[in-house]
């Protein structure tokens, strides 16, 4: 892919990946779905930069059918390639979650950790799973822009802050992958409020009439609940931008 000669704008997938990554190891927590997380997270990205629509579902058992948004245009790399692989084939949510999870058949992590090399973040190095099996690592190399970003998720989900509109998407992707514990561990409010606190957030962020079909749809018809979870959780976003376009 082509590099920008500027640096681009935070997205929710890398600051996804540096949550979920374990600073010293440079490897994905305990638990983590690669593909699901970054596959729904560059959705949501798709989505809040208005590069994807999804059309009304067609039955309750229905997941939305996501495509590229005509004409729609960015200077970004990464959204630019994913956005063309949505536009190679429409999909309903739940698989193009699944779609996402490579772009220009090359995996999303490494695409998304090689950017966070070249933004001085993170560091690549070369490892081995017991020993034998090569794999990459990416440790981090400038914690700076993690721990701005802990500390504003922190302050929204134990302080009651009120969340910026990217702070809201991360949140509501770490809540759908069941993740909210990577920023909100060993604090004084329990894990249970703190899904509640999210819960509320995406309510007052991303939640409509709308929203809360697409919802029901995607819960009702995922084989996998974390799936849905995801897929709810971007077509929420996906209303979200097209109300805050629209006003």
């Amino acid at each position: 892919m082509d590099e920008t000669t500027r640096t681009p704008p935070w997205l929710v997938v890398e600051d996804l990946l540096l949550l979920l990554l374990d600073d010293q190891r440079g490897t994905l927590s305990v638990g983590v779905d690669p593909g699901l997380a970054m596959g729904g997270a560059m959705l949501m990205d798709l989505a809040r930069a208005g590069l994807v629509e999804l059309s009304p579902r067609a039955g309750l058992l229905s997941s939305p059918t996501v495509t590229a948004t005509p004409d729609a245009t960015t200077d970004d790399p990464l959204l630019r390639a994913a956005a063309e692989t949505v536009a190679a084939k429409p999909r309903n949510a739940m698989v193009m979650v699944r779609t996402l999870a490579k772009i220009d058949g090359e995996s999303t992590r490494d695409l998304v950790a090689a950017r966070l090399v070249e933004r001085g973040v993170l560091e690549r190095r070369g490892g081995r799973v017991l020993g034998l099996f090569p794999r990459t690592e990416w440790p981090t190399a400038d914690a700076a822009h993690e721990a701005a970003l802990r500390t504003g998720l922190r302050e929204v989900l134990i302080l009651d802050r009120d969340p910026t509109a990217h702070q809201a998407a991360v949140i509501s992707i770490l809540q759908a992958l069941n993740q909210l514990r990577v920023v909100a561990k060993d604090e004084t409010r329990s894990l249970r409020d703190v899904v509640k606190r999210a819960k509320e957030i995406r309510e007052v962020n991303l939640a409509s009439e709308a929203v809360e079909a697409t919802v029901q749809a995607a819960v009702q018809a995922a084989e996998a609940a974390t799936i849905a979870a995801v897929s709810a959780a971007v077509s929420a976003a996906v209303v979200a931008t097209a109300g805050a376009s629209a006003s």
